[in-house]
């Protein structure tokens, strides 16, 4: 700041102002400090004047506030910082400092002015966000843990169930009437439902943890490896898939996600397509807005009433029986939350002509 005479600029503003302010000379040291930073440390003027100012602040924060000082007044820069300095109630409380030069118009330079804000409240919000976090982070490992078990200890004791059904029932075939038969089938496919919840739930927890970088990714390429892994299905049903978008086009994404998202959404189409009608499903992209692409895949099978769109995206929710459509209720729940870690949103809605239209937004790269 450059002032119009060899003197200081009148400071009965910063006197009467509701911030506290300081101002030192070309020497260094303070030589004013406002009445509101005196009534806020609780000293008197003869107290803070000189480096007096400098027994109020914290010992933790000394060492770096006084290099910031040093170093801006070496270089004649503007600085700011943030420390603690003890009040007038015996508490310490957070100040932001703000430092200006001040050199006359012969570009001399004669010392700083100084402005502060109490930002004990911001800091103290801050604190409590870091001991969430912590929590955070620490119940999250211990979710990590969980999974580890689900899917190792847990998994262990139900291939044991299986074995030793398959042998007891091959070492008494002889003696098994019918309904002893269906009594094992019931064993066995518990078993197998019990094991696939298991892994699903393991792979709805490595969602966040696991993934890959989110990167500038070729979408077509998420979609054929979703294709790759469901060729048998689709050929096995006669299924028509459209992709009517731009082969070119890039969305912000780990790869491997996307393809799994895709794999469940058209695996979903082809599994609750229309009785003999075959699956026709068809993805598109809508032009990218505010940083975001809408996606789509559409499909011509049985729908979802309105009253179940916000149901069928929660954990282990059904709309059929098991004797009707296989599956955990998991699917969509992993599909969610892929599209959660990218920043987006999924929704479903009827189609124009029967069946279900999901959308979801994806990231697009900067230009």
């Amino acid at each position: 700041m450059i002032v119009n005479s060899s003197d200081w600029p009148d400071l009965q503003l910063l006197e009467a102002a509701p911030i506290l302010a300081w101002r030192s000379g070309a020497d260094g040291l303070c030589d004013w400090f406002n009445s509101s930073w005196l009534a806020y440390t609780g000293r008197t003027l003869a107290q803070e004047l000189g480096n007096g100012w400098t027994e109020g602040v914290h010992p933790e924060d000394f060492g770096c506030c006084l290099q910031i000082y040093l170093e801006a007044f070496g270089r004649r820069a503007p600085f700011e910082m943030e420390y603690r300095i003890l009040r007038a109630c015996g508490t310490y409380g957070w100040i932001v400092d703000c430092g200006v030069p001040i050199f006359n118009k012969d570009h001399h330079f004669l010392g700083y002015v100084g402005y502060c804000f109490d930002i004990t409240a911001r800091r103290e919000n801050e604190e409590k966000i870091d001991i969430f976090c912590h929590d955070l982070e620490r119940s999250n490992a211990e979710l990590e843990q969980f999974a580890y078990a689900a899917s190792h200890d847990l998994r262990e004791p139900l291939r044991m169930v299986v074995s030793y059904s398959t042998l007891l029932k091959k070492n008494i075939a002889g003696h098994l009437d019918e309904d002893s038969k269906e009594f094992f089938g019931y064993i066995e496919r518990s078993a197998k439902r019990m094991d696939e919840m298991i892994r699903d739930l393991l792979d709805y927890s490595r969602v966040e943890r696991h993934g890959n970088n989110i990167i500038s990714t070729k979408l077509v390429e998420a979609v054929d490896y979703a294709l790759q892994n469901l060729s048998h299905r689709i050929k096995e049903q006669n299924a028509e898939i459209k992709i009517d978008f731009d082969p070119a086009l890039k969305v912000m994404g780990d790869a491997h996600q996307l393809a799994r998202l895709f794999q469940n959404l058209i695996g979903n189409a082809l599994k609750y397509c229309a009785a003999e009608t075959p699956p026709r499903i068809r993805l598109t992209a809508e032009a990218a807005k505010d940083g975001m692409i809408t996606l789509a895949v559409e499909d011509n099978g049985i729908g979802i009433p309105a009253e179940f769109s916000e149901r069928i995206f929660q954990l282990f929710q059904r709309l059929h029986t098991r004797e009707v459509y296989d599956g955990t209720g998991v699917g969509l729940s992993i599909c969610r939350k892929i599209v959660e870690r990218h920043g987006g949103k999924i929704w479903v809605s009827p189609a124009p002509g029967g069946g279900s239209i999901f959308r979801f937004t994806l990231p697009v790269p900067p230009d």
